[in-house]
């Protein structure tokens, strides 16, 4: 039998600092499962520990001293020095939550010296019994100020959640990463000593983002200086560098895979263990390895294993509780479905594998893994890292959950499809969804239509107001600059936004600006979108993103900084009255209607037909059934035959039970069922459900 390589599987500076990227935790899993010892590491916690303690400090203020240019806060940390050494341990170990007892040292005295970032400071956002967020606000402001003094004075690429991202951003040439990765600046050599704490004889660093490529190539070289073998992989990997040609780019690799990497990692293993070569979906300097292999069924959860989750801080760096979601709070993450079920949008990279192979698991496996994370980590909460969560599985998913009895708080991605009624809205909140994000892209119908998107204005509209009348928050993903998107639509677009902001549809959003890559539909048929794709010589590096031209589009430039001002206030409930084109100088007004959204909201929502209710057991009196929901009560008034009816209908559309249709039983009532319509619409009201 072959004795396959222990790995250390590592995440490179810099992702969340609330909670690890999932995917070396997902590759855990797999290849426990075929007897590989793994380990795991997120170098990227564990950077920010070293830099942001007390010995630490130290060293970046000695740096410092010797600086002859610094911005004016730079100066004034240089003062406060000591201040800084005092404040800074406590200040990390509040916000991991390990002294909860710090929140009124840190709101009432001087202990964290102020900088530029305290500007941003609004104690009132967190009323009179908010002292343990508005504490991790101030000492997330404190944080950001001791990221900026280090950016100011030593490393200008580092970032809070990213490292030299400017350097790997479609880097099309490879020198300046190259030459930068030569040099050695204080958090390079604090880097540099992490590296040389991993064990194992191979090494998978995950590059999921820009800013993880120069931490991942750093730790590569050094691991392939004292002969581990170092193979990468990730979302960066699969997308820049599937046709590189880049021969310094192997002192810092051996290998490079792509798509999922369970498959083409194991397959590495085995031939690193002295099996035969079938290595697939993988490069190296040799070149592309394609051997034919069967693909392994999809992993829905990772295996956090010997990965130290007390390093991670909660941090509160927004005032918007659904932006808070992606730094605020430690997520389990687990995926209900491999790709994408749609599988169409013109912009997107569905002819990658990591979209357009579509797989799904069942309920109740999803619900043992969620258990078994929850063992493991003792935490509850969870991010569905999903393309778009396919609203059938969200659906037994949450039947399945209740059935159970497992409680959990969840959040993901979705498309605002009609499938997202008020029904499936209120059963995905009683089983613990808490926030749902979604693109609406470009909120005209022409658009939306030559984007391919699959769904109308009219029916984001319909998915936000059910899930916002459930409790879920609503974020949604904003596109502007698509092709031959003109300036009258952009503004168009930002109207049927404010409208929704007005109207308390969604909590939050944010704007992106459209990036040509290679493999979206639009790329393959530029000139159906009415574009050209420019010249794209000389590019042996990354290369995924392509230029192009637009000869009917708008100019798209005089939105980059608008857009996200108005989002800023419309967030925090300003500006909703002020008309859009206002936010222009020399802009049209638009063209859509004052109430395109409260028309939308006024059509009948659709019905499913199986019955479930989310309320307690009802109790039967002398005069009715009484009912009892987690948010309110009803009382029934019924006749003695009425009342057994009820008990027995809700009891049986109980999640753990069969499948109740409401058509069956309304054919078993007792008595005139138009007479007990209205006591009926109570029911339904309080937490009878139709999906």
């Amino acid at each position: 039998m072959t004795q396959l390589p222990s790995v250390a599987l590592v995440l490179p500076p810099l992702t969340q600092l609330n909670t690890p990227y999932p995917s070396t935790a997902y590759l855990a899993r797999f290849l426990g499962q075929h007897g590989v010892q793994t380990t795991q590491r997120d170098l990227g916690i564990e950077l920010m520990h070293s830099l942001f303690s007390r010995d630490g400090l130290e060293q970046v203020f000695d740096a410092l001293e010797g600086a002859e240019e610094l911005p004016l806060p730079a100066w004034r940390a240089l003062s406060l020095r000591e201040a800084h050494l005092r404040a800074v341990g406590p200040a990390m170990a509040f916000l991991q939550g390990r002294d909860s007892g710090l929140a009124p040292l840190i709101l009432d005295t001087p202990l964290l010296p102020r900088g530029p970032a305290f500007e941003r400071v609004d104690r009132e956002a967190f009323g009179a019994m908010g002292t343990q967020d508005a504490a991790r606000h101030l000492a997330t402001l404190y944080l950001e100020d001791l990221v900026n003094l280090v950016r100011a004075g030593i490393d200008p690429g580092f970032e809070m959640s990213r490292y030299q991202h400017h350097l790997s951003l479609s880097a099309a040439d490879f020198t300046p990463l190259y030459q930068r990765l030569h040099q050695t600046t204080l958090v390079d050599a604090l880097l540099d000593a992490l590296a040389d704490t991993l064990t194992g004889e191979v090494v998978g660093i995950s590059v999921p983002f820009p800013g993880n490529l120069y931490g991942a190539l750093r730790v590569g070289r050094r691991l392939k200086e004292r002969g581990a073998t170092v193979i990468l992989g990730g979302g960066y990997v699969n997308t820049e560098l599937r046709e590189v040609d880049e021969r310094r780019l192997w002192e810092f690799a051996d290998a490079l895979t792509y798509d999922d990497g369970e498959g083409p990692l194991l397959a590495i293993l085995e031939h690193l263990g002295g099996g035969p070569d079938r290595r697939h979906r993988t490069r190296t300097a040799e070149g592309l390895h394609q051997h034919p292999a069967p693909r392994p069924p999809f992993t829905p959860a990772g295996d956090y294993g010997d990965l130290d989750l007390s390093l991670y801080l909660q941090l509160i760096d927004t005032l918007n509780p659904a932006h808070r979601l992606w730094a605020d709070g430690r997520w389990n993450k687990i995926t209900l479905a491999h790709g994408c079920y749609w599988q169409r949008c013109a912009f997107c990279d569905v002819n990658l594998d990591y979209i357009k192979h579509f797989e799904t698991t069942s309920a109740a496996a999803l619900v043992d893994h969620i258990e078994r994370l929850i063992e493991q980590t003792g935490q509850r909460g969870f991010h569905f890292v999903d393309e778009a969560a396919p609203p059938t599985a969200l659906k037994a998913l949450a039947i399945e959950l209740l059935r159970r009895g497992t409680g959990i708080t969840f959040w993901g991605n979705i498309r605002f499809e009609r499938a997202y009624t008020p029904d499936l809205a209120r059963l995905l909140a009683a089983a613990g969804m808490v926030a749902a994000t979604g693109g609406l892209e470009v909120a005209k119908p022409r658009l939306l239509r030559a984007i391919r998107k699959g769904v109308t204005v009219e029916q984001v509209i319909g998915a936000a107001q059910a899930l916002r009348a459930a409790g879920v928050r609503v974020h949604a993903y904003l596109m502007y600059g698509f092709p031959t998107q003109t300036d009258q639509e952009t503004i168009d677009a930002m109207e049927v936004v404010r409208q929704l902001f007005a109207a308390e549809l969604i909590d939050s959003a944010f704007w992106h600006r459209f990036v040509l890559t290679r493999h979206a539909p639009i790329a393959e048929d530029p000139a159906a979108f009415g574009i050209t794709v420019e010249p794209q010589a000389g590019r042996p590096f990354a290369s995924n993103d392509l230029s192009h031209a637009d000869p009917t589009g708008g100019d798209h430039d005089r939105f980059d900084e608008v857009l996200p001002l108005a989002l800023e206030a419309w967030m925090r409930g300003r500006e909703l009255e002020r008309p859009v084109h206002h936010w222009f100088s020399d802009m049209p007004a638009t063209t859509e209607p004052p109430d395109l959204v409260a028309r939308a909201l006024r059509a009948p929502p659709r019905e499913g037909k199986r019955l479930l209710w989310l309320g307690g057991a009802p109790l039967a009196d002398e005069e009715g059934v009484q009912l009892h929901h987690p948010h309110g009560a009803a009382f029934i008034p019924c006749e003695e035959d009425e009342a057994d009816w009820l008990m027995e209908v809700l009891e049986a559309a109980h999640p753990a039970e069969e499948p109740l249709e409401l058509q069956a039983a309304i054919e078993a009532f007792p008595g005139d069922w138009a007479a007990f319509a209205e006591r009926w619409a109570q029911v339904r009201a309080l937490g009878a459900v139709l999906i």
